[in-house]
């Protein structure tokens, strides 16, 4: 039986990026990660969201859960970490939402004049366990794909919705 968790025999679709070279002139991107959980990684029909209760620019905006990537840490393992300390549970992680315009599928979160330098890999991922919300999160919410925009995102999250909602299969 094949399963597109991290555990499968097939080779994930996009290289995980490696560390940052420290001959670089510009500072690399901070690399983030976060998780578009889904009951079944097969066939996905709604993604829990989580809405932010701080800082005060994202208090009350929805996103995908995670955080930044630790020195030493692959992006996986610190999705791991961040949803364990975030929503207190396990997850198996499928198959990426990659940024089709970006090497390693990650997603700019700069927008407009305001330039954060991170970048963040995005996967869907089936948790296990209880899930219980940190003080980070206020709510959360399974959102199917006609569903998705019905809530507030945080800005660099938005640009992922189209692939997400094609991964739900338009449902």
């Amino acid at each position: 039986m094949t399963s597109e968790s991290e555990s499968a025999s097939h080779p994930a679709p996009v290289a995980e990026p490696g560390p940052a070279p420290d001959s670089s002139t510009e500072p690399a991107p901070r690399l983030v990660v976060g998780a578009a959980l889904v009951a079944d990684l097969t066939n996905p029909s709604g993604v829990l969201a989580t809405q932010r209760s701080y800082p005060e620019w994202a208090d009350g905006l929805w996103e995908f859960p995670g955080g930044k990537v630790e020195p030493g840490e692959t992006p996986r393992e610190a999705l791991h970490r961040e949803i364990s300390e975030e929503l207190g549970c396990g997850i198996d992680i499928g198959r990426q939402l990659a940024n089709p315009d970006s090497p390693d599928g990650s997603w700019d979160l700069s927008s407009g004049e305001h330039n954060t330098g991170l970048r963040m890999m995005v996967w869907l991922a089936r948790p296990f366990g209880e899930i219980t919300l940190g003080p980070a999160h206020r709510d959360a919410r399974v959102l199917t794909a006609a569903e998705l925009e019905s809530v507030e995102w945080l800005p660099g999250d938005v640009q992922i919705l189209p692939v997400l909602r094609a991964a739900l299969g338009g449902r």
